[in-house]
């Protein structure tokens, strides 16, 4: 995304930095059309995305560079501008990077590394499957080795500062978690290893989680691109939900074509009808028409629990600045 210089702050008390100001953005519509297995369809042209981002870093004499950044946001055409991710990191000398962020993460499998960049606009979470959320982190990364880092983080819930993620007595916690995480990178190769452990259990439930691992890689052929990757959920209960993706992302000169196959699975649930195997696809393209703007199709369909299955199709047209 290209950024323009929007404004140079004053010169900061110590030794004489500045910080420099940037802003990014963008803007996009689209048309949509959604399916369930009961032939009820939903479809409608409208604003995909409408988006601004400013980001500020400075160098800080003798310690290293911190960097922040603050976006907003009027999606859906909101009546007001609504906050977007926001963070602040710090990075060292060595490498080390401390940083702190309220943001919507990418979905690790659709969005992640197994991904292989085929959800171009829209992702397999339609399906209830898989789920983004927004939190409140704080991590710190550290190289250990030629092309590998190592991280740890601490997430809870998006809410107000002091209040944590728990809730009332009446009401179950919300869960916080902290994971570890080592990621891989050599030429073409990534490799995404995670395990993450949560508190506020509840004891015997099918809904409370205890750990995650995650596993995901790809590889980058040149003329195109594979991925793959397991995302595993254990509960307190002892049950368990697995999800598993492939992804391909060929380019052709200006245009991005690509594909991901989704597998979700559970077992271990006191009823037989708790315990299932259901999947997802999608297919689409991207068309760069300039530096900065490019237009968008995909296909999607997927089980979404029982005999309902559900499909769509998408197309929009992005503008980044």
């Amino acid at each position: 995304m290209k950024k323009t210089l929007v404004a140079l702050a004053a010169v900061a008390v110590t030794g004489g930095a500045f910080a420099q100001a940037t802003m990014t953005g963008a803007i996009a519509y689209g048309f949509e059309s959604d399916t369930t297995s009961s032939n009820v369809t939903t479809s409608g042209f409208g604003m995909e995305d409408a988006e601004i981002n400013f980001a500020v870093s400075e160098d800080i004499e003798g310690v290293g560079k911190l960097s922040a950044g603050l976006g907003l946001g009027w999606g859906g055409r909101a009546t007001g501008a609504t906050a977007n991710d926001s963070n602040i990191t710090l990075t060292l000398a060595n490498g080390m990077k401390i940083a702190m962020k309220s943001a919507k993460g990418a979905e690790y499998l659709t969005g992640g590394v197994a991904g292989a960049g085929a959800n171009y606009e829209a992702d397999l979470t339609y399906t209830g499957q898989l789920s983004r959320t927004s939190n409140d982190e704080v991590a710190v990364s550290l190289p250990i080795a030629e092309g590998l880092t190592a991280t740890v983080s601490h997430k809870e819930a998006d809410v107000v500062i002091g209040t944590g993620s728990a809730a009332a007595a009446a009401v179950t916690p919300v869960q916080r978690y902290n994971t570890g995480v080592l990621n891989y990178k050599a030429g073409g190769l990534v490799i995404d290893g995670q395990y993450r452990s949560y508190d506020n259990q509840v004891a015997s439930s099918s809904t409370s989680a205890n750990t995650k691992n995650r596993l995901s890689a790809s590889y980058d052929l040149g003329v195109a691109k594979i991925g793959a990757g397991v995302d595993t959920t254990m509960y307190t209960y002892g049950n368990s939900k697995t999800a598993t993706l492939v992804g391909l992302n060929i380019p052709v000169g200006s245009l991005s074509l690509g594909g991901q196959l989704l597998s979700v699975s559970t077992s271990g649930n006191s009823s037989a009808s708790s315990n299932y195997t259901r999947s997802g696809a999608l297919a689409g393209g991207m068309y760069s028409l300039s530096k900065r703007t490019y237009v968008t199709a995909q296909y999607y369909t997927g089980d979404v629990g029982g005999t309902s299955n559900q499909t769509g199709y998408l197309f929009s047209l992005y503008n980044p600045f």
